[in-house]
């Protein structure tokens, strides 16, 4: 029965030491997740979508490619005003026109984007994971005390060990919330990035001529 009592000891020791890191955590999370909202609002008021100037630029930058002009091709296409690592992408498409693996380039630019934007959004969806999981922590550990104060009679530390309790429970549940908000935007902006690449690619694949004609994948099937 001893050795029962002491594992006992020992577990509730543990568990109330992470108390502590709990709440630096979550605290941590939530500054981080406010953030997180701001630098959304932010990159909301600054994203800009023309898909006919991007045509335009396309088209431009592959005939600037076509002639031998890489680098004029290259700075037209990053003057489209479009996020970072879609006119990034973009030029290093336009610098690849006139390579010989230029299809074969074209598919590595692509996946390098698209695995890009999916390391962006990992912090998000740990955040999305992570934030509620600090937050049930936070209300089971002091429950424990709180039941000690509630059987010794000692109903202010009982009060005290509440608080705390719901509080985490609280913020955990704002950072999930605000993490999977802002997940669900941003992947949304992202997919939409990554389609406008692939008709951008296309564009440009076409007017350099590189493109496969319609009719030879139907004609190798037959």
């Amino acid at each position: 029965m001893s050795v029962y009592v002491e594992i006992v000891n020992v577990l509730f020791v543990f568990s109330t030491a992470l108390l502590y890191p709990v709440i630096l955590a979550l605290l941590i999370l939530f500054g981080w997740s406010l953030a997180l909202l701001g630098s959304l609002i932010s990159e909301y008021t600054s994203r800009r979508r023309d898909l006919a100037e991007l045509e335009r630029v396309c088209l431009e930058a592959s005939k600037m490619a076509k002639s031998g002009r890489e680098d004029q091709a290259c700075s037209a296409v990053e003057g489209y005003k479009a996020h970072a690592r879609v006119s990034k992408t973009l030029s290093e498409v336009a610098r690849s026109l006139r390579s010989d693996v230029f299809e074969i380039r074209l598919e590595k630019a692509l996946q390098d984007a698209e695995l890009g934007m999916g390391k962006a959004l990992e912090p998000i969806k740990i955040g999305v994971r992570v934030g509620p999981i600090l937050g049930l922590m936070g209300t089971l550990i002091p429950m424990g005390p709180a039941l000690i104060n509630l059987s010794q009679g000692d109903i202010q530390q009982m009060a005290d060990n509440l608080v705390i309790a719901f509080s985490t429970t609280v913020i955990g549940l704002a950072v999930g919330g605000i993490c999977y908000g802002v997940y669900i935007v941003r992947n949304r902006w992202y997919r939409q990035d990554l389609s406008d690449l692939e008709y951008a690619a296309e564009l440009m694949q076409s007017e350099s001529g590189k493109s496969k004609p319609r009719g030879e994948g139907s004609e190798a099937a037959g």
